[in-house]
């Protein structure tokens, strides 16, 4: 996964420009990892019309790079065969994550 692309606007909001991309090589929906993102960050933010996310409060590229790596360790990658070959699923209100490489199911 290539690393956030932070810019800053004025001195109250960060934007991670490469958003969308970063979500789609993890093979996961933007709301999900926004949700994530701003849980750890404490503060709000939203998807504009690029699916750029636009974070209230000012942060460095490598916190942001620390937490997306932390979503990713706990939401995609399998922790049997280490693929990032993964799906988010729901059922009967339970989350797991299931390897399309080794059929692995992890319950979140």
């Amino acid at each position: 996964m290539s690393p956030p692309r932070v810019r800053h606007e004025g001195i109250k909001k960060t934007v991670i420009v490469n958003f969308a991309d970063l979500c789609q090589s993890m093979n996961r929906r933007p709301e999900h990892v926004m949700r994530f993102l701003l849980l750890v960050l404490g503060t709000t933010g939203s998807l504009d019309s690029y699916k750029k996310l636009e974070v209230n409060g000012r942060f460095v590229p490598k916190n942001l790079e620390w937490i997306m790596k932390e979503y990713a360790d706990n939401f995609v990658i399998c922790k049997c065969c280490n693929s990032k070959n993964t799906s988010l699923l729901k059922d009967s209100g339970a989350v797991f994550i299931r390897c399309k490489r080794c059929k692995w199911d992890s319950y979140l």
